[in-house]
């Protein structure tokens, strides 16, 4: 037979791990995590090596987004809107201030939550077609 203390022990540690999924099961809320800029060329791949900034994105519930990754001195403000479900997001975003100018510009792409593993990865990339490739933004990010 079961004590009710063991009892009581299970049920809030199911609460607990089923309170975590559930956070990454919408893509609102704040976010952060190592962003990677890249710059891609369309028969060759990548032109030179991408670099890695740590960023913050945050999405309301309106689906407006902002964010910066300071360290590329970038700034972040757009929209966002349910993809498929509503843990995933298809993001439209302006990126401003950037250091490597590349970067600044119109960028459209995809949020894509992983629950059970607890993050979400975005890529994004540029709208704006340079002669030499395109402009891509990616991260792994957490609540």
């Amino acid at each position: 037979m079961r004590s009710p203390l063991l009892a009581a022990i299970a049920v809030t540690s199911t609460l607990t791990v089923c309170a975590q999924a559930q956070e990454y099961t919408h893509y609102h809320g704040a976010w952060s995590g190592p962003f990677l800029f890249y710059f891609a060329q369309p028969d060759t791949g990548a032109e030179g090596p991408p670099a890695v900034f740590t960023g913050t994105l945050q999405i309301e519930l309106d689906g407006a987004v902002y964010g910066a990754v300071p360290e590329a001195t970038c700034t972040l403000a757009g929209s966002s809107m349910d993809y498929i479900t509503p843990a995933n997001a298809s993001i439209d975003l302006v990126a401003s201030g950037c250091r490597d100018t590349r970067f600044n510009g119109h960028f459209v792409g995809k949020l894509i939550n992983n629950p059970p593993l607890k993050y979400a990865s975005i890529r994004l990339s540029s709208m704006r077609s340079l002669d030499a490739g395109t402009a891509q933004i990616s991260a792994i990010i957490r609540h």
